[in-house]
């Protein structure tokens, strides 16, 4: 498994996809020190609306980070399975002594492996430019981080299923869909705490049990929201209040996780080439 995950980063970096995303990447990275820098360098005396206005700017930016890395984990993986199968480049590995299982195991690594190096470092650049910029260290950037990292890593892992029944560009059609309706569920939970809507509530809960991507991206922004502020203050961001981290969405996200992957082993393993 750890072989094809060496030859899904060198397939992975040889890709003129994933080279134009480091570049535009880049791009961000450089414009969002730039925005942070002019607009926090003379904003010493605005007390703590200072820290709430940098948690803002800082949100937004990490929403970029999570943003990037999902169209990186969507679009590079969306062809791990039937792609590779159709254009001929898994016959010569199936026919080699190694389990179907471990094929579709071994991808999973490979793109995961590429994923979380991509997000550690510009989440990381994103962090480490709002500490020297605005003089703002977030309470909790491993952890926010970490839940980062688990919302793409399902992500990847409803593509690998999906790369096993369908092409590559339903695939990617279908779970950036996903990943939108897991947001728009997200939302519409924060309208009915805000509303006291249980309706409202209900509905953004069940969508974010079909996905649970947006989950874990609010659980990473209470990580990044300033101490000892009013919850009602900290709302009016563009993600609107942070979800403290709790066990079970956590659970069910390595379940859901941990069923997609397995699903698709079971598939592939069954499969004709």
């Amino acid at each position: 498994m750890l072989v094809l995950a060496g030859i899904t980063w060198k397939e992975g970096l040889r890709r003129r996809l994933i080279l134009a995303g480091l570049l535009l990447s880049l791009g961000f990275v450089l414009l969002y020190g730039l925005g942070v820098y002019y607009a926090f360098r003379e904003t010493s005396g605005m007390g703590p609306f200072r820290a709430l206005a940098v948690y803002q700017l800082l949100s937004f930016g990490i929403f970029i980070c999570s943003f990037l890395g999902t169209m990186l984990v969507v679009f590079s993986a969306a062809g791990m399975v039937n792609g590779e199968a159709e254009s001929g480049l898994l016959q010569p590995v199936a026919a080699r002594p190694v389990r179907r299982g471990q094929i579709v195991a071994g991808r999973y690594l490979g793109y995961g492996s590429l994923f979380v190096a991509y997000l550690v470092v510009l989440t990381g650049s994103v962090l480490v430019l709002t500490a020297v910029f605005a003089d703002y260290s977030a309470p909790n950037p491993v952890g926010a981080l970490v839940y980062l990292m688990l919302q793409g890593l399902i992500l990847l892992s409803l593509v690998s299923l999906l790369s096993t029944v369908l092409a590559p560009v339903p695939t990617g059609i279908v779970v950036f869909m996903m990943y939108g309706l897991s947001f728009i569920g997200g939302v519409v939970r924060q309208i009915g705490l805000l509303l006291d809507n249980t309706t409202a509530e209900t509905v953004g809960v069940a969508m974010t049990y079909i996905m649970p991507t947006d989950s874990f991206f609010r659980m990473a922004l209470s990580g990044l929201a300033p101490r000892g502020t009013d919850r009602l203050i900290e709302s009016f961001g563009p993600f609107g209040i942070a979800t403290p981290p709790e066990v079970w969405p956590v659970v069910y996200g390595v379940l859901y996780l941990a069923v997609c992957v397995t699903l698709a082993m079971h598939i592939f393993s069954r499969k004709d080439l």
